[in-house]
């Protein structure tokens, strides 16, 4: 068996490995230890490292400005009844958006109103900064509205909602529909139910994922945790509990009874008061539930869940999904640089055949294993090959591992002792510092046309950025076009034909005269403001094109149409898939957003940054 310190303690607690080592060789093998190492060896175990007392990630104190401001003592509250309410600077629609507040969210706010402006209603300031309409807030926190959307997102998993992917086209029904109205709605269900019957053991279950990783307060997973009393495993939870029910006997919720619907339609897909359904959701759609239930129509029993903008998908139509439970290290006092994940299946231990331009392949690498390495580098058959720490005949080919290391050139913050954060394109990785201290690393998924033009390509920007704005969850189209600030990616745009180009034109100019859009303008100008083409959803089909992955969480923008965040959709971290974005596994994505500054407020589901906020923290991005 190999040193417990060849292979380093593997990044899930949930995946442990151990790795066989062949002692006899039937050739000469170079054992010399060639070039000096990068960085020296330590002397503790990883093992040991992680049994010390835990430590903030973050030891810098960081000025907020006017986020660090606390409500008075008993300040009345204030909760929003649109799925994004904004908080502006000034008690004026015309002022700087600093953030939202999501439907159901509730914040602080002064006793009394202000006056203002663009506000049918009420104005109210708000903490920790800024002020809220009452025309998008209620201060009556029994409203029928606030209590339908009681179910916020859990700040506390990784993954704040349950997560579920399309397997069928489905209508997003606004209210209990019966089984006449299904059968209309949805086409060829008499098929997809007897197949669903047959085939529900095995497309309504899910495997070990994010939230099965046992965390400590930080976020942070090491060996030796355990998950707290009452946690049930992913593999084990009921299908109402997948779908987003608290308990497993969840029952029809108050604005669904007697097959009506007692609250307003809050999603952004507005149709007439007699609707059965709001728009459909097409194959690949990612959703987010917040409770589920069962009904029975006839004799027709199916069970519904409910989407955070308070919407109804038949679960026969979903597979639940429970992302990746991969994640990153923390980087203790005295660990070793550099050191490498295996990113790949597949991958090998290697001996150099010495004399000759041979490498030979010895035993497996596992997938994930955690390896430091000397520094050391060798060219064999054309390929570099990396030297292993614990035993100088290892050696491990470069195209199999994410390395972590520090930059050959130093930026700006890290001289100055601030926060930022490294990101290594063709490393794939990421490494958060304090000054030219290691905080925590991980594996990423950056662009998958790596190194291209971002103008042009599917390519993530190389540069110097800082965060720009941040939000818990936000819908994303599969192009990583999201619904909230943060833009298109530039060179991006949807193909615009001449009509296109001058409804843009036109909506533009109404919007900075103040002038009142019709319905359909209203919903031109939100595609427009979302990267998409302003006929999309209008006058042409929803969908056609693209699907959804929604509340992708812990997003943080650092240029237009660029981010970090969670992927719930896939377990790839260590090779470039995205469309430009940096995906981060939803464990490391919470890590990352948490450390950050400036923190989103309490209450707050997204925040601007501009100066109010403090600056945003640096992010170095590199080949």
């Amino acid at each position: 068996m190999n040193s417990p310190r060849f292979w380093l303690s593997l990044l899930s607690v949930l995946f442990l490995s151990a790795c066989q080592k062949e002692n006899a060789s039937d050739g000469s093998v170079d054992k010399s230890d060639g070039d000096e190492p990068q960085a020296g060896a330590s002397s503790d175990s990883s093992e040991e490292k992680v049994k010390t007392a835990l430590r903030p990630l973050s030891t810098l104190r960081v000025d907020h400005g006017e986020l660090d401001k606390r409500a008075p003592e008993g300040s009345p509250k204030l909760a929003s009844r649109v799925l994004a309410g904004t908080i502006y600077k000034l008690p004026s629609t015309g002022s700087r958006r600093l953030g939202y507040v999501r439907l159901g969210g509730i914040v602080d706010r002064d006793p009394e109103a202000t006056r203002g402006s663009g506000c049918k209603g009420d104005w109210y300031r708000v903490y920790p900064v800024g002020f809220a309409c009452s025309d998008d807030f209620t201060t009556d926190l029994e409203d029928p509205v606030v209590r339908a959307a009681s179910v916020r997102p859990d700040l506390s998993q990784p993954l704040p909602y349950s997560y579920g992917f399309v397997r069928a086209t489905a209508p997003q029904y606004l209210r209990i529909p019966t089984k006449a109205e299904q059968f209309k709605s949805e086409f060829g269900l008499q098929e997809h139910l007897d197949w669903f019957a047959t085939h529900q053991a095995d497309v309504q279950v899910t495997t070990l994922g994010a939230n099965d990783v046992p965390l400590d307060a930080r976020g942070v997973a090491a060996p030796g945790l355990k998950k707290p009393p009452g946690y049930i495993p992913s593999t084990e939870l009921s299908r109402a509990r997948l779908f987003g029910a608290r308990t497993d006997d969840e029952g029809i919720p108050f604005w669904l009874e007697g097959g009506k619907r007692s609250i307003p339609n809050v999603s952004t897909f507005q149709v007439p008061e007699y609707s059965v359904f709001a728009d459909r959701v097409r194959r690949h759609t990612g959703l987010s539930f917040v409770g589920s239930f069962n009904t029975v129509s006839e004799d027709l029993e199916r069970r519904f869940g409910i989407t955070v903008d308070l919407r109804l998908i038949p679960t026969t139509k979903v597979k639940p999904d429970s992302g990746s439970p991969f994640h990153g290290i923390e980087i203790l006092e005295g660990m070793h640089m550099p050191f490498a994940w295996v990113a790949v299946s597949g991958a090998s231990l290697y001996e150099l055949v010495k004399g000759k331009d041979v490498a030979r392949e010895v035993e497996p690498a596992p997938r994930r294993a955690l390896v430091e390495l000397s520094g050391t580098a060798r060219i064999k058959g054309g390929k570099r090959y990396y030297q292993t720490l614990a035993d100088k005949t290892r050696w491990l080919r470069d195209q199999d591992l994410s390395i972590v290391h520090e930059p050959e050139v130093w930026p700006e913050p890290a001289n100055k002792g601030k926060k930022w954060i490294d990101i290594s394109i063709g490393q794939q990785t990421l490494v958060l510092y304090e000054g030219k201290t290691p905080r925590y690393a991980t594996m990423i998924s950056s662009g998958r046309d790596r190194f291209g033009d971002p103008k042009k390509d599917l390519t993530t920007p190389l540069g110097d950025f800082r965060v720009q704005s941040k939000h818990i969850a936000a819908a994303m189209d599969s192009e990583e076009n999201s619904t909230v600030s943060g833009g298109q990616k530039t060179g991006h745009r949807p193909n615009l034909d001449a009509e296109a180009v001058a409804t843009i034109a036109r909506l533009k100019a109404a919007k900075e005269k103040g002038q009142k859009l019709n319905q359909d303008d209203e919903r031109r100008w939100a595609n427009i403001q979302k990267g998409r083409h302003p006929e999309y959803g209008v006058t042409t089909r929803r969908g056609s094109n693209a699907f959804e992955l929604r509340d992708v969480p812990w997003i943080q923008y650092f240029s237009a149409g660029f981010a970090l965040h969670g992927a719930y959709w896939h377990d790839v971290f260590g090779t470039p898939r995205s469309h430009g974005c940096v995906n981060l596994a939803p464990i490391d994505a919470r890590i990352v957003f948490n450390w950050t500054d400036p923190p989103v407020p309490d209450g707050w589901h997204g925040l601007n940054v501009h100066d109010e906020t403090g600056e945003g923290t640096w992010i170095h991005i590199r080949k």
